[in-house]
């Protein structure tokens, strides 16, 4: 008897071959990752928008910007707790906004609202993460107009890289702004 079909070896071949197939894209993709690589995406951009905000308003505003107590941290974070911001800074002590108001009692102290065209930004950012490990921080000093933003990496892509070559005085914190070392 001669019948067309698979026989249960060869389908059994087959499922295994696909098995192994699916394992080595799972690793090779590697998917969370990619999902880390996107979060820290979204912070390089949010990270851009702000500090691209905030020279718009020193821009805009010039000697009458408040741009911040420089002796303090301001943070956002979901958990809303107090160590974060000042376990990250050498100086200073922290405060915890939930706020996202761009009208300067979010959790960046800056009012965008003041900027003669309105302001670039709808809300303020938060970090994808966003609790104890994985937030945003801005420190501003409204003597010498100088600032600060900084946001913790995860992806391997971008931890040891855009981290510690981003010009600040941390290796471990990405650090965008006007002078990396406040």
């Amino acid at each position: 008897m001669n019948t067309k079909g698979f026989t249960l070896v060869e389908l059994l071949v087959v499922i295994g071959i696909l098995a192994i197939l699916t394992a080595a894209v799972v690793i090779i993709l590697n998917p969370a990752e990619l999902l880390r690589q996107a979060r820290d995406s979204q912070r390089f951009t949010d990270l851009d928008a702000v500090r691209n905000a905030i020279s718009l308003y020193l821009a805009d505003r010039g000697s009458s910007a408040n741009i911040g107590n420089s002796s303090l941290c301001y943070i956002y974070d979901s958990a809303t707790s107090t160590a974060l911001c000042g376990g990250r800074f050498a100086t200073g002590t922290t405060t915890s906004s939930a706020a996202r108001t761009v009208a300067g009692s979010g959790w960046i102290p800056i009012n965008f609202s003041a900027i003669s065209s309105g302001s670039p930004l709808s809300v303020l950012p938060v970090d994808p993460s966003n609790g104890a490990t994985y937030y945003y921080a801005y420190k501003g000093n409204s003597t010498s107009y100088d600032f600060e933003i900084n946001a913790v990496l995860e992806s391997t892509k971008y931890v040891g890289d855009k981290d510690a070559n981003d010009g600040g005085n941390s290796s471990s914190i990405y650090e965008v702004g006007s002078d990396l070392t406040l």
